[in-house]
């Protein structure tokens, strides 16, 4: 298992499944979105574009109708579809943490290739060359001498491959990694289908584990809210998801050690004692906070053993 922070492979070579490190040091598994689905994305997000460009102008046109046409209203319309053509993608993806419209129908989100969140720079980058990747290939294949005028027929052909090979780049890369992804340091994945819960442990496993397992709060004061967000998120994740008992062995064991807990935790306790955790931990920080006490991250280091 790899500690640095990043992307590898998981399980066979040339599978979609990727691990992504946390910079908590946590390896979340994750599964690239497939091409068909993001075509289908892109296809609903731009249709979308689309419907909105044609009610924006013909609103414009519209009240221009009913005050008289002047150049401004044309200068208008130009503007809308300016921005709505280049501020889509950005608006959303910034919003809604990676998601689009049609990526939230499609089931998928771009994430960081680092583990971390995604940030504002990644979000403006991926967008930067999407101008390039997609709308001058459908230019060229709509409306090609608006593009290229009278140049000659070689340079139109050379410059078409050079165009098309950044469109078809998803194909080329066995992360089905566009451009922009690459520059930004990003990749478009599956969401998982789990339900999320008010509280990641409420079953009755948890509370049974909580009076059977204890924690001091030298122990419990060694991860913060972020570990708690991560753990959270872990306890969140898709039941029949194959993969999902070897992260919780992995992260049961990692805080086993990092806290220097004695006892050996069997496999079918594994769940039930990251919930007692998670639930012990949720309260201690709960507890320091109304103290005006806040921990935002882990502390470095191990307990001694006594």
């Amino acid at each position: 298992m790899s500690t640095a922070q990043g992307i590898r492979v998981a399980g066979r070579p040339g599978g979609r499944l990727r691990s992504l490190t946390t910079p908590e040091g946590l390896e979340l598994f994750v599964e690239l979105a497939p091409v068909g689905s993001r075509l289908a994305a892109f296809s609903l997000d731009f249709l979308i574009m689309v419907l909105a460009t044609v009610l924006s102008v013909l609103l414009i046109m519209a009240l221009a109708a009913s005050t008289g046409f002047s150049p401004a209203w044309q200068a208008l319309a130009t503007l809308a579809a300016f921005f709505i053509w280049n501020g889509y993608f950005l608006f959303f993806e910034l919003l809604w943490r990676g998601t689009t419209p049609g990526k939230r129908v499609l089931g998928l989100k771009v994430v960081s290739r680092d583990g971390g969140p995604l940030s504002t720079g990644s979000v403006f980058a991926r967008n930067l060359l999407r101008e390039l990747e997609l709308y001058l290939p459908l230019q060229i294949l709509v409306a090609p001498e608006l593009l290229y005028g009278e140049a000659p027929g070689w340079a139109m052909l050379l410059a078409s491959a050079w165009i098309f090979v950044f469109m078809l780049m998803p194909l080329l890369n066995r992360d089905r990694a566009r451009c922009g992804d690459l520059v930004a340091g990003t990749l478009v994945v599956s969401r998982p289908e789990g339900q999320l819960l008010p509280d990641a442990a409420e079953v009755q496993a948890a509370k049974q584990a909580e009076q059977r397992y204890g924690f001091t709060d030298d122990q419990l004061d060694m991860y913060g809210i972020k570990e708690l967000q991560v753990l959270e998120d872990i306890l969140h994740r898709d039941a029949h998801d194959p993969r999902r008992f070897e992260l919780l062995r992995m992260v049961c064991d990692k805080i086993c050690y990092k806290i220097d807990y004695q006892e050996k935790i069997p496999d079918q306790q594994v769940s039930a004692f990251l919930q007692a955790f998670y639930r012990a931990q949720r309260r201690r920080l709960e507890g320091r906070l109304l103290f005006g006490e806040r921990r935002e991250q882990k502390k470095i280091g191990r307990l001694r053993r006594k």
